[in-house]
C-alpha cells in the first residue's frame, strides 16, 4: 500500500512538473488572451527560384533612373555657377588699368621721359570702392580688381556704379559691366572671372575618412567627388544606400553600382544645402534562420550578397534536419507587411547554380525548413521523459 502511495505521488508529480521545476514561470491569470481573429489568416503566394524566375526578371527589368539630376554630357555642357553673397570676383579691363587696381594695361603706349627713353606710365594704386590687388598687367597675364559680393548680392565697380550680381553668371556680369562702361569708353574689354567660391556649399558626412563641408564652384560636383573629397568611404560604409537630402527629402543614391558599373543614373549632381550621409552596414544585412549549422546574420558587401553566400556564412544547412527542398527567402521588411515568399529546391541539379544567381537585399531572411523526420523524433524527444517517468511509476507500484 505504501510503495502504490509514493507510486501515485510520483506519477502526479511528474504531471504537475511545469508548476514544480525551477526556472523561468510567467503567471498567465492576469493576463487576457488576445480575440480570435474574424476571419482565416492571410495566405501568401511563393515564387519559385527556377530558370523561368530569372527569366521573368530579366524581362521585367527597367533602367535605372536618376533619382535628381545626374551629371551627363548634357548636364555638364549646360551647367553655370551662379553668383551667391560673400563670393569673390576678379576683374581686369584691359587697356585701362586705372580701373582695376594699378599696373601696366596690355598694349598701352609707353610715354616719353625726360631722358628720352620710354617707361610705363604707372596706375592708381587704390580704387576706391573695391579691394586692389596689385597685378602686372602686360599681355593679357594673370591680374586684376578683386571685388566681393555684398550682402545685399551687389558688387561696386569704378565709373559703373553698384550693380546687382545675385545669381547671375560670370559671363552675364562680364556683359553687365561691359555695357555700363560703354558709356565713358569706346568698345571696352572686360575678363570677370570667380576666384573665390564662398556662397554654396553641401555638407558631407557619414562613415568617412574626414567628413566635411564642400564648397561648389564652377565645375560640377557629384555625391562621388564629395566624397572622393571627404577622403573616400571607411570599410563598412554601406555604399549601396548613401542619402543625398535636398529640401528635407532625403534620396537613396547606389553609389556601389557607380563604381561597379560605371552607371551614370547613380552620379547625382549636387546643389546647395544639399547633405550627403553615407552610412554604415548595420541595416545592410540578412538573417539566416532555420535548419543551419549556425544561424546569423549576415552584413552585405557593397550591397551584394548571394542566396549561396549566405548559406556558406551560416555553415550550409543541417545534414540531419534540414529539408533542402524548402529553402525560402521571405522579402518586405522595409516596403510593407506583405511579404514576398521565395523558395528553392536544392535537390535539383540547377539549383546549386541558381542559388549563386538569386540576389538578396537588406533584411531578407533566409529559413531553412526543418524535416518531417526531423520533427517526428524532436516529438518522441519531448514525451521521451514523461513515458520514463510513468514506465518507473508502473514498475515500483507492482
Amino acid at each position: 500500500m505504501t510503495i502504490k502511495t509514493i507510486a501515485a505521488g510520483l506519477a502526479a508529480a511528474t504531471l504537475c512538473a511545469c508548476s514544480l521545476a525551477p526556472g523561468p514561470y510567467l503567471d498567465s491569470k492576469r493576463l487576457e488572451p488576445p480575440a480570435p481573429p474574424e476571419q482565416t489568416a492571410e495566405k501568401f503566394p511563393v515564387h519559385t527560384i527556377d530558370v523561368g524566375y530569372f527569366r521573368q526578371q530579366r524581362a521585367a527589368a527597367v533602367p535605372a533612373v536618376c533619382p535628381l539630376s545626374c551629371l551627363t554630357a548634357k548636364t555638364r555642357s549646360t551647367y553655370d555657377y551662379r553668383l551667391g553673397i560673400g563670393d569673390q570676383l576678379s576683374i581686369i579691363v584691359w587697356d585701362h588699368p586705372e580701373l582695376t587696381g594699378g599696373g601696366t594695361g596690355a598694349n598701352v603706349p609707353p610715354l616719353p621721359s625726360s631722358s628720352g627713353s620710354s617707361t610705363p606710365s604707372p596706375g592708381p594704386t587704390q580704387t576706391q570702392g573695391a579691394t586692389p590687388i596689385a597685378p602686372t598687367l602686360t599681355g593679357g597675364g594673370e591680374g586684376g580688381l578683386t571685388v566681393r559680393v555684398a550682402n545685399n548680392g551687389t558688387i561696386f565697380f569704378p565709373r559703373v556704379g553698384r550693380i546687382k550680381v545675385v545669381g547671375m553668371t560670370a559671363q552675364q556680369v562680364q556683359e553687365s559691366l561691359t555695357k555700363g562702361l560703354a558709356k565713358t569708353i569706346r568698345n571696352p574689354q572686360l575678363d570677370v572671372r570667380v576666384s573665390g567660391f564662398n556662397s554654396q556649399s553641401v555638407q558631407v558626412t557619414g562613415n568617412l575618412r574626414t567628413p566635411a563641408s564642400e564648397a561648389i564652384t564652377d565645375t560640377p560636383l557629384t555625391v562621388l567627388d564629395a566624397i572622393n573629397r571627404a577622403g573616400g568611404a571607411l570599410p563598412d560604409a554601406d555604399l549601396q544606400n548613401v542619402g543625398v537630402t535636398r529640401d528635407g527629402k532625403r534620396y537613396t543614391v547606389d553609389v556601389a553600382a557607380l563604381l561597379e558599373t560605371g552607371d551614370p543614373q547613380q552620379n547625382v549632381l549636387l546643389k546647395d544645402g544639399d547633405i550627403i550621409d553615407v552610412p554604415d552596414r548595420s541595416n545592410s544585412r540578412v538573417f539566416v534562420l532555420g535548419e543551419v549549422n549556425k544561424p546569423t546574420s549576415l552584413p552585405m558587401n557593397r550591397g551584394r550578397l548571394t542566396l549561396a553566400d549566405a548559406l556558406t556564412g551560416a555553415g550550409s544547412l543541417d545534414v540531419k534536419t534540414g529539408d533542402p527542398r524548402f529553402v525560402y527567402v521571405v522579402r518586405g521588411a522595409d516596403k510593407t507587411l506583405t511579404p514576398d515568399v521565395y523558395q528553392l529546391d536544392m535537390t535539383q541539379v540547377d539549383a546549386l547554380m541558381l542559388m549563386t544567381k538569386f540576389e538578396l537585399q537588406p533584411k531578407d531572411v533566409v529559413y531553412v525548413q526543418v524535416a518531417s523526420s526531423a520533427r517526428f523524433n524532436r516529438a518522441l524527444e519531448q514525451i521521451t521523459p514523461t513515458l520514463q517517468s510513468i514506465f518507473y511509476t508502473v514498475q515500483l507500484s507492482r
